[in-house]
């Protein structure tokens, strides 16, 4: 599913802490180009917008219809964690693949019964532009 994007992705990406990349605790947005460098939810956005065509509208679109969602895990060292989920698969910068829940369960991810709703997508990533 969608190999063509996973590979355009995974072949520069490069993990960094948002922390270190802005110096602030949390910036949403979408890499545009290689090097593809951020971290979790940078990597599940930008995915989710490379399988989208690059086209805004079908971006908002699929988070909107939840077609897709950016589900909240806590990792095996309970630290917080971003992952993709389009239509009954996932994708994160672990498995930079997309896997079934059980899949991403076996990395250690337990997945909270709430997610990030489009609206606060929008505006994480709204915020996230406005800084720079």
């Amino acid at each position: 599913m969608f190999d063509l994007e996973v590979s355009h992705i995974n072949k520069t990406w490069k993990y960094k802490y948002d922390k270190e990349q802005y110096k602030v605790s949390d910036h949403w947005r979408i890499m545009k180009e290689a090097p593809y460098i951020g971290d979790c939810e940078d990597y599940s956005l930008t995915v989710l917008y490379l399988i989208s065509e690059k086209s805004w509208l079908k971006f908002w679109l699929n988070l909107f219809t939840f077609k897709a969602k950016i589900c909240f895990v806590t990792t095996h060292t309970g630290g917080g964690h971003a992952v993709l989920k389009f239509g009954k698969l996932y994708i994160d910068n672990w498995s930079k693949k997309f896997v079934s829940k059980q899949e991403m369960e076996k990395l250690g991810h337990r997945f909270h019964p709430w997610r990030f709703l489009p609206t606060t997508v929008a505006i994480k990533m709204l915020i996230a532009k406005f800084r720079g």
